[in-house]
């Protein structure tokens, strides 16, 4: 009998199952959320002050070339003998300078009313021709006040950053005039090229105090247009000396990370600044493989757990899986060894409970069939008596006939003819009683159980088809071969089938099925439709369309004696149920009034091993 699925959700092996993982995977999560958040801290730290360096060393790279280019114009203008030279060995000098030193576009020499003596540039080049990046209003007042002068910085005609700085040349403690360059800035756009970090990043020099308007950028528009960096705070920090970095949205829509520090002698600043979608891929990268790696420990570490589990729930589900068999009545069943645990052990203990029942079961058939046999020796003593008192009645009239002076033959045998009935149905009742009390031995043999039920066919379908009964046949395994007497076999399904014919009187439809048939108990054994043992049944069905039987009456129909016909004996479904039991098999009767009724019958077979 089938037994009640269990849902997925319920089980053991889920439930276990669902704590291992969650057990596993809490940790491996708590776990890889800290790594993450400490990586990805870690890494960006890193970068800002990755950034943060390269923006000191940018600022300190452009203030020393500064300041190399105004020590060299410092010393050269220290030479006591620089104003004393003459036209050609000043010219000599300072075009060595250039030579020598790149750094300078073009040195001078002019005196202190900002006269050109002596520069490198050819034609007359001074104050007078200054208005196209020649030296400021500024130049001449800080020379006379012995200060050095140095110019804010512009754009030369070929649009290259130019400045211009200027030293006093002093004699006697006297500002006799001053030698004066102009710086090609250059090698500063060269350092804040190199400094541009990765595709979209930007390095880039401003002026704190013309409200951040951009001296040198790795995006030449920027120095060109004249354009500012719009971001106050850190202007302010760079006017105030402080060197830091921040996260920010530029005028674009862009969040960067910046990196600022002062380059105090010219009281610039420097930036170096990145979209945050740029430098921080590494650490976006770091966070997907760690989540990957968590994903991958928690997939390995679910099906350790699922191996793991399968491995507690497979001796439980062997032991329900037993219990259930030895429920429906098959106590020949045992369960196999399960180990050496607690679950080993029960099973050991239910399989010695099973032996104990199994031969409890013996004592109570023993029991039922004394019963049945009191029963029936009361039934036989009343049944007898009849048929006894009417052969006694007979053969008194058959005395009486045969002490006439006439005898009529035809009196005599009317009265055998009744003598011999009742013979017969006392001869009858000892047979059935005999069969009841001592059931014959089966003498089992492999059979191909469609072919028993063909032959049944064949010889019931003419009787049938003249009642107005269709019969048909319905094998899901027409071969299946299983150990049965035939002839006992054959009497159980004839005795089923002429039952059906009477309960249509009016005709219908019989249907004959054969199919396979496993007790509904755990996932694995019914995965593999065979039982632990490799025991399995046969179903045979017999399904009609007749009257139907009530349900009281349904659950009497296989006592001895119990019949709903009016000429019948009560014996014929008490004779199949023990021939079925004796296979080792059970039969189920399903029926409702109106709609027919079934019944199945389950023989059990082994199936052959590959």
């Amino acid at each position: 009998m089938p037994v009640e699925r269990i849902q997925f959700r319920y089980r053991l092996f889920t439930r276990l199952l669902i704590s291992h993982i969650l057990l596993v995977s809490i940790p491996l999560l708590i776990t890889g959320q800290v790594l993450t958040h400490t990586a990805q801290t870690a890494i960006e730290q890193t970068i800002l002050a990755r950034n943060l360096e390269f923006a000191r060393r940018s600022a300190g790279m452009i203030s020393g070339t500064l300041g190399k280019a105004r020590e060299i114009l410092r010393f050269s203008a220290q030479i006591q003998s620089l104003a004393s030279m003459e036209r050609m060995s000043q010219d000599l000098m300072i075009n060595n300078m250039v030579t020598q030193f790149p750094i300078f576009k073009r040195l001078s020499i002019i005196d202190q009313q900002g006269s050109l003596i002596s520069s490198t540039a050819y034609g007359n080049f001074g104050l007078n021709a200054a208005g196209n990046g020649a030296a400021g209003d500024g130049l001449l007042p800080a020379i006379l006040q012995k200060q050095p002068y140095i110019s804010d910085v512009y754009l030369s005609p070929e649009n290259l950053p130019t400045m211009e700085i200027a030293e006093p040349i002093i004699v006697h403690n006297e500002v006799i005039g001053a030698l004066w360059g102009e710086v090609d800035l250059k090698a500063i756009w060269d350092v804040v090229d190199s400094n541009a970090i990765g595709g979209h990043g930007e390095a880039f020099i401003f002026h704190p105090a013309k409200k951040g308007l951009f001296i040198a950028h790795s995006n030449r528009r920027m120095v060109v247009e004249r354009l500012r960096f719009e971001e106050p705070d850190i202007v302010d920090s760079v006017a105030a000396g402080r060197n830091n970095h921040k996260i920010y949205v530029n005028r674009d829509g862009v969040k960067m990370i910046a990196a600022y520090a002062p380059i105090p002698q010219e009281q610039w600043g420097t930036v170096i600044q990145q979209p945050t979608s740029e430098a921080f891929a590494p650490a976006r990268k770091m966070q997907w493989q760690i989540f990957l790696l968590v994903a991958v420990s928690v997939v390995i570490a679910a099906l350790i757990a699922a191996m793991y589990t399968r491995q507690i729930v497979q001796p439980v589900n062997a032991l329900v899986s037993g219990i259930e068999l030895i429920a429906t009545g098959n106590l020949r069943h045992r369960i196999r060894p399960l180990g050496h645990d607690e679950i080993s052990r029960l099973a050991k203990h239910i399989n010695t409970m099973a032996s104990r029942l199994q031969e409890v079961q013996r004592q109570l058939k023993r029991g039922e069939r004394l019963e049945t046999l009191n029963k029936l020796a009361s039934v036989l003593s009343h049944e007898i008596r009849n048929p006894l008192n009417s052969m006694v009645i007979n053969m008194q009239l058959m005395r009486r006939e045969f002490n006439k002076p006439q005898i009529v033959a035809a009196k005599l045998e009317y009265y055998h003819q009744i003598l011999t009935a009742e013979i017969g149905r006392v001869e009858a009742l000892v047979s059935n009683f005999l069969l009841i009390a001592k059931p014959p031995k089966l003498e089992k043999t492999p059979q191909r159980l469609g072919a028993l039920l063909d032959d049944l066919v064949k010889a019931e379908l003419p009787n049938a088809l003249t009642k107005g009964i269709r019969v048909e046949r319905d094998y899901k395994t027409p071969n299946l071969v299983a150990e049965v007497d035939p002839q006992k076999l054959y009497q159980v399904f004839l005795n089923i089938f002429l039952n059906a014919l009477q309960a249509m009187p009016g005709g219908g439809r019989i249907t004959i099925g054969l199919n396979t048939f496993v007790p509904e108990t755990s996932e694995e054994n019914t995965q593999s439709n065979e039982e632990p043992d490799g025991l399995s049944y046969a179903e045979i069905s017999f399904h009609d369309t007749g009257k139907g039987i009530a349900a009281s009456e349904l659950g009497k129909i296989f006592d001895f004696y119990y019949t709903t016909k009016e000429q019948g004996t009560g014996i014929g479904l008490s004779f199949v149920q023990q021939i079925i039991e004796e296979h080792g098999g059970r039969i189920q009767a399903k029926s409702e009034i109106g709609k027919g009724s079934e019944f199945i019958i389950y023989l059990p077979y082994s199936k052959p091993k590959k």
